[in-house]
C-alpha cells in the first residue's frame, strides 16, 4: 500500500480523534485547529524488516485540510483540501488528482468531511501507556478499507505518533516532532497548483 493512502488514514482519524475515548483526545478535538511541524516515518514488513525510511515536514487545518512533504526517501508532496487529494512526484513531473472517496475509501472519506461518528465507523481501545505515551486502538468496523488498524499516541491533548498496520500486516509508523500548535496558517499551503509541463493524471 501506498504510504500518501496510510498519511491520508491518519490525517482523517487526527482530524476527528477528539470524539474518541479520553479527555485528552477531547481536548484535542476542541482546542487544536491546526498544527506545523515535522515528521519521521518508518515503513516495517509483516516480520518487523524496515522497508522504508523518510522524513519531511507536515502542516494541518482542521477540518480536512493537509499537506505532507517528503524529503525523503525521495521527494513528493500530498495535498488535501475539501474533496480533492493531490500526489505530485517531481522526479516524474506529475501529478495525480484523487476525488476523496476514491482515494481514501468510505470510513476515511467520512472522517476527512467531519460527517459521521468515529464509534460508529471504528471499534475504540484504550491501550497500556507505552514509551510515555497514551495510547488507542481505532478497528474499522467491517472489511475493505485497506488496513487493519491505527493507533495514536498522545501526550496530554497532543497527537505525537500514529501506527498504521496495512491489510498485509506492514506497518507505517509516523512520529511527529517540533510540532507548533494553533498559529494561523495561509490558505495558500493547502492550494495545489501543478507546475508547468506537469502531467495532470485523474483517478
Amino acid at each position: 500500500m501506498r504510504s500518501w493512502f496510510l498519511l491520508c488514514v491518519s490525517m482523517a482519524v487526527v482530524s476527528q480523534a477528539g470524539v474518541a475515548r479520553g479527555a485528552d483526545l477531547a481536548r484535542f478535538f476542541a482546542t487544536v485547529h491546526t498544527l506545523h511541524g515535522h515528521f519521521t516515518q518508518t515503513v516495517r514488513d509483516a516480520r518487523g524488516r524496515v522497508v522504508t525510511r523518510g522524513h519531511g515536514t507536515l502542516w494541518l487545518a482542521r477540518p480536512g485540510r493537509f499537506r505532507w512533504d517528503y524529503a525523503t526517501p525521495y521527494r513528493e508532496q500530498i495535498v488535501g483540501r475539501g474533496h480533492t487529494v493531490w500526489l505530485y512526484d517531481p522526479g516524474l513531473a506529475q501529478a495525480t488528482r484523487y476525488s476523496v472517496s476514491a482515494a481514501l475509501g468510505r470510513t476515511p472519506a467520512l472522517l476527512l468531511a467531519g460527517a459521521g461518528h468515529l464509534r460508529r465507523l471504528f471499534f475504540v481501545q484504550t491501550l497500556p501507556m507505552r514509551a510515555d505515551l497514551h495510547w488507542l486502538r481505532l478497528t474499522p468496523r467491517g472489511g475493505g478499507q485497506g488496513f487493519q488498524s491505527i493507533r495514536i499516541g498522545y501526550r496530554g491533548p497532543r497527537i505525537a505518533r500514529l501506527v498504521v498496520k496495512d491489510a498485509m500486516g506492514q506497518t507505517t509508523d509516523i512520529r511527529l516532532h517540533d510540532v507548533v500548535w494553533n498559529r494561523p496558517l495561509p490558505g495558500t499551503i493547502f492550494r495545489f497548483q501543478p507546475p508547468p509541463h506537469t502531467a495532470i493524471v485523474d483517478e
